[in-house]
């Protein structure tokens, strides 16, 4: 392929939460904001096809031209968004998000019942213009509350996600560590806010760079020697002499954790 599948853009690494679950507690990581210059650079060179993701390691719609760089989005067949929800009370970004994602998923920190929650008009808004989910750590939600959480969020949403936990240490490490081939060196793409290409969405501290996309083509930095070296060792059952995949377990493309879905 010249061009991956997927390709992650990190709008910003910033939160305005602390959560301590997740892993931006582990990541040496300075904070920022994608120039929307390069943010136009980068979509520009890929096809309509490709899937986009425009979060990794922070909240999204922190971004001051978040509505406008989702509304350039609008000819990707896919584009899937993750967020905290914060900011949803905010009219021109509940637009920008129905007007051009296919998938939005919502992390809860507590186990509320929609009725508790402020994101009911905006799933109503959402209902029929794309898939929406509901994700919750299982640390958050008792068993004896699991059942009466799933039943009434599966009337306003399309997926219920519940999860363990992010990884083990915070990257990647999600049960027993292989030497197997991963997909995602072969499929996936992943962009910080800087510029910067690293390994995968586990990659949270950027330890493998694999090329500067202000400086280079998505599909010169795609197709290079040091993609192609990682990609060279997980066919050979060597992927744990790659300093991010060493101690990582994922395999392929799967949703961890129970996911229960209304149709």
């Amino acid at each position: 392929m010249n061009f991956p599948k997927r390709v992650t853009i990190e709008l910003t690494n910033k939160c305005n939460r602390t959560c301590f679950e997740c892993p931006r507690h582990k990541a040496d990581m300075t904070e920022g904001f994608m120039y929307r210059g390069l943010f136009t650079k980068i979509i520009n060179q890929l096809p309509a096809s490709t899937t986009i993701v425009p979060f990794f390691r922070g909240e999204p719609l922190l971004h001051p031209h978040f509505v406008s760089m989702m509304n350039q989005l609008n000819r990707f067949s896919k584009v899937q968004l993750a967020t905290n929800g914060d900011f949803l009370f905010k009219k021109d970004i509940r637009t920008a998000i129905m007007d051009n994602c296919t998938f939005f998923s919502l992390s809860l920190h507590e186990c509320f019942l929609p009725s508790h929650t402020p994101y009911l008009r905006f799933f109503y808004e959402a209902t029929g213009k794309l898939t929406t989910q509901v994700s919750i750590l299982e640390k958050y939600l008792p068993q004896k509350h699991r059942k009466v959480f799933i039943e009434s969020w599966r009337n306003h949403v399309d997926r219920v996600r519940i999860y363990k936990e992010h990884s083990r240490n915070g990257f990647g490490n999600m049960g027993t560590v292989t030497n197997q081939r991963c997909s995602k060196p072969f499929e996936e793409m992943v962009v910080f806010w800087n510029g910067q290409v690293g390994l995968c969405n586990h990659d949270w501290n950027g330890s493998y760079p694999l090329g500067d996309l202000n400086e280079m083509t998505i599909e010169r930095v795609w197709n290079r020697v040091n993609y192609q070296g990682v990609r060279d060792l997980h066919e050979s059952g060597l992927r744990r002499a790659v300093p991010t995949c060493e101690f990582c377990s994922f395999l392929n493309n799967k949703v961890y954790g129970k996911l229960v879905c209304t149709t």
